[in-house]
């Protein structure tokens, strides 16, 4: 028999080429590239002065655009890929750019560099970490995050509507909330709910900002600040939603954060959590595994079945998971 032929490294140069097409894409998103073409074709001399920059290091860019499927090149011009342009042009419909600022932050960057340093401690080594309070990273991401929160917020309406239609003084508390935008997207859609937003300080700033852009009606508005655990959360609530909190931190606190959840219900409300879960196959959960490694001092993701577990043990009933077509993550619901 002869000796079977190794495997081609290309996979592994393609692994090793990843940071590149992060920095090409969060480079193009900084110097306002895909803004700058639009419907346009332009040669690599006009782009540069559109974007302030040397006729030679803008062709290179734009060549490493053309080879990660962001461009398109016609002998020397170039333009957007259908790709790009449906993702990527600021004030399109469907602007994914703003995840940049969390993907490509420093603070990524930085973590994911020291992965070896924090896999032999087992948690972040980074100074500004996830639970410093008052970190000004949650505001960077309360405005960098509305693409996801969109998205995200479709799949989670339709799951509320039947348990908040015309219902008049129903509450609903949003726990962590970031930019708001899944507290603002039940507001919007129950004329009769009145919204509670808790977060730090600093990021409600963001909150409401994003309150402001989406023009709810800030009298349906009331918002606490500090943190999740030592804030009351001054229940009774119909539904307390918990968006990317538990991922943080380690399976003890998630009980008992489960707990305190349950005890703000009002009996027939609904925890809704929306997590990346590490049941098998979720390749994105594993790789958000990561980021909660360089990013937090012991959080991780959890499984479907873990959620489920806390949920229970806190006393809430029929529990449910959903996982919405084309996201990468998935919603749990129980009742009380």
């Amino acid at each position: 028999m002869e000796p079977r032929a190794p495997p081609s490294p290309a996979p592994i140069y393609q692994m090793l080429d990843a940071a590149q097409t992060t920095a090409v894409l969060a480079a193009a998103i900084q110097l306002d590239v895909f803004s700058r073409l639009g419907e346009e074709t332009r040669d690599a001399a006009s782009v540069a002065a559109a974007i302030g920059a040397p006729e030679r290091s803008t062709r290179i860019l734009l060549e490493a655009m053309v080879v990660i499927g962001l461009l398109e090149r016609v002998k020397e011009q170039y333009r957007l890929t259908p790709l790009s342009r449906t993702y990527l042009v600021p004030g399109k419909p469907a602007y994914a750019g703003d995840m940049a600022g969390i993907q490509a932050s420093p603070w990524v960057w930085e973590g994911l560099g020291r992965l070896a340093e924090a896999v032999k401690k087992g948690g972040t080594v980074l100074e500004d970490h996830a639970e410093k309070p008052e970190n000004p990273h949650w505001e960077d991401f309360a405005r960098s995050s509305g693409s996801v929160a969109f998205a995200s917020s479709a799949a989670l309406r339709p799951l509320l509507r039947d348990r908040l239609k015309g219902r008049s003084g129903a509450r609903v508390l949003d726990v962590a909330c970031g930019s708001g935008i899944y507290g603002y997207s039940v507001l919007l859609d129950h004329p009769g709910v009145e919204l509670t937003l808790l977060d730090w300080p600093n990021v409600l700033q963001q909150a409401r900002q994003w309150g402001q852009k989406l023009r709810v009606d800030a009298s349906r508005v009331r918002y606490l600040e500090g943190s999740l655990f030592d804030v009351d959360f001054q229940g009774p609530y119909d539904v307390i939603l918990l968006s990317h909190v538990y991922h943080h931190f380690e399976p003890a606190v998630c009980a008992s954060l489960s707990r305190k959840v349950a005890g703000a219900l009002a009996p027939g409300g609904a925890a809704v959590v929306h997590e990346f879960l590490s049941d098998a196959g979720n390749r994105a959960g594993a790789m958000f595994a990561l980021t909660m490694l360089v990013w937090t001092r012991e959080g991780t993701t959890y499984s479907s079945a873990e959620y489920v577990k806390w949920l229970v043990d806190a006393g809430l009933t029929r529990p449910a998971v959903h996982q919405p077509p084309g996201l990468p993550t998935g919603l749990i619901i129980a009742e009380k």
